[in-house]
């Protein structure tokens, strides 16, 4: 019996609520069990004991746990997390300036990783054993096997060192005396406000954090690829098609790709899942000022309101890509919709 799409996409619907529900009580339980009190780490070593008393009383830390907890919950469903303790603004208000920053990032690296490692991993497969086979193997080793860090210090060194005018830090030139839009997406403000010059210092600044984020991606797709193809190469309806003279190409292109996809369409959603949280590293080398390194900063502070609120938004991210990739995989395999219906 089929299910219709739409039941079963609901019901992982319901299942993600839970989980976002059981990631919020793990995180508000462990932000309040890691040694070191916030109040006193917020006003610093120099503020009396009545300050610091006075602060975790306006922060409701002496109320009872469960209390805590729903008053917590309350707010935060009504987009409420409270004030940072290191910004002294609202959370919401650092969300909104942080995380198109790091999601305009991840973008470009899924991008990059569509674009680079599918072409990639097709080629390999057509070619088993030849020498585009070898490179591109080698090339999806080298991406695997590098940190992600030591790339972006490369790219880095070696745009001042041949390209001394390509921009390494930042997100925008600042003599372009541009804050922004409504999106908090560079390339999309600048496009809605018509300043194409914003676009190409937004695009230059894009790509080399981008690449580097990328490159582990790219590595692991475009291996997962060159064997889908090599497996699926073996099944009875394309040997079928070939040995009735069906062109290479359209064999490729219109029965083994689309079959070939589900795999690393799957592996890309988790990827981007991922990198909002792992893109740490590359923020603070391209000084990029998004969502990842604002949580680190969050947590080497125990800002208790924005560490809270930046496991939440990453949990969301891994919902909404699961939920995405739910409905593509669907698409290329119908089969997936008979799943749940017997």
């Amino acid at each position: 019996m089929q299910q219709h799409p739409m039941v079963a996409i609901l019901r992982r619907l319901g299942a993600f609520i839970l989980v976002l529900v059981a990631l919020s009580v793990m995180i508000f339980i462990l932000a309040r069990v890691v040694p070191g009190d916030p109040a006193r780490m917020a006003l610093g070593p120099a503020a009396s004991q009545a300050q610091v008393a006075q602060l975790r009383a306006e922060m409701g830390m002496n109320d009872p746990l469960l209390s805590q907890y729903l008053h917590y919950a309350w707010n935060a469903v009504h987009g409420d997390f409270g004030m940072s303790l290191v910004s002294q603004r609202p959370v919401t208000q650092d969300l909104a300036e942080t995380v198109p920053a790091t999601v305009e990032l991840v973008l470009a690296s899924v991008i990059f990783m569509f674009a680079v490692a599918i072409p990639l991993g097709v080629l390999t497969a057509q070619y088993r054993d030849r020498w585009v086979d070898v490179l591109g193997r080698l090339i999806s080793l080298t991406g695997v096997t590098i940190p992600s860090f030591l790339v972006a210090i490369s790219l880095q060194l070696l745009a001042a060192r041949f390209w001394p005018s390509w921009p390494i830090l930042g997100r925008l030139d600042h003599g372009l005396n541009f804050h922004g839009g409504p999106t908090g997406f560079m390339l999309i403000d600048g496009v809605l406000a018509w300043r194409w010059d914003v676009v190409a210092s937004a695009a230059q600044h894009l790509i080399l954090p981008a690449f580097a984020l990328s490159i582990a991606g790219i590595g692991q797709i475009t291996r997962i690829t060159r064997a889908a193809m090599l497996e699926n190469q073996r099944k009875d309806h394309v040997l079928t098609l070939k040995s009735f003279g069906v062109p290479e190409r359209v064999i490729v292109f219109r029965y083994l790709l689309k079959l070939s996809s589900i795999a690393p369409v799957t592996i890309m959603g988790l990827e981007f899942a991922s990198l909002i949280g792992n893109a740490f590293v590359i923020e603070m080398i391209f000084s990029w000022g998004g969502f990842a390194s604002y949580g680190l900063e969050a947590i080497l502070h125990k800002d208790l309101n924005a560490v809270s609120a930046v496991v939440l938004v990453s949990g969301l991210f891994f919902i909404v890509a699961n939920l995405i990739v739910d409905v593509v995989i669907t698409l290329l395999d119908p089969r997936q919709r008979q799943k749940g219906g017997r």
